[in-house]
C-alpha cells in the first residue's frame, strides 16, 4: 500500500497566491487527477463536488497547522528594533512610507522570514 501527496506551492510565503501559476489552472489540475485516480480504482477519499470546493478545502482548512501569515516567520521585529539598528530608517520613509510597511508585516511588526 502507498500513499501519493500532492504538493502545492505558494511564493513567497503569505502573499495569498496558494497554487497560483500563469495561465495554468492548479486546482482544476489537481481535481483532475483526483478524479481520475479514483475512476482507475485508487482510494480517494473526501473528493469535494467541484473544484472551486477543492481550493476551498484547501485554502480555508480549519485543522491547518499555520496560517498562511505565520508561514516560514522566523522573526518579528518591531519598528522600534527596526529604526535603532538600520540607520538610514527615517531617510528611506519619503519613498517608502512610514514602517511596518504593507509587505511583509502583520500590521504592528517588520516579519523577517526563513
Amino acid at each position: 500500500e502507498k500513499k501519493l501527496s500532492i504538493c502545492v506551492f505558494q511564493f513567497p510565503p503569505d502573499k495569498g497566491n496558494v497554487g497560483t501559476a500563469a495561465y495554468l489552472d492548479v486546482f482544476g489540475s489537481i481535481y483532475a487527477v483526483m478524479k481520475e485516480l479514483k475512476k482507475q480504482g485508487y482510494t480517494v477519499e473526501d473528493i469535494p463536488e467541484t473544484v472551486e470546493g477543492l481550493q476551498k478545502s484547501i485554502l480555508e482548512d480549519p485543522e491547518a497547522a499555520m496560517s498562511m501569515s505565520e508561514l516560514n516567520v522566523a522573526y518579528r521585529m518591531s519598528v522600534d528594533e527596526y529604526e535603532e539598528l538600520c540607520p538610514f530608517a527615517h531617510d528611506l520613509r519619503e519613498n517608502w512610507g512610514p514602517p511596518p510597511g504593507e509587505l511583509n508585516t502583520d500590521g504592528q511588526d517588520m516579519l523577517i522570514y526563513g
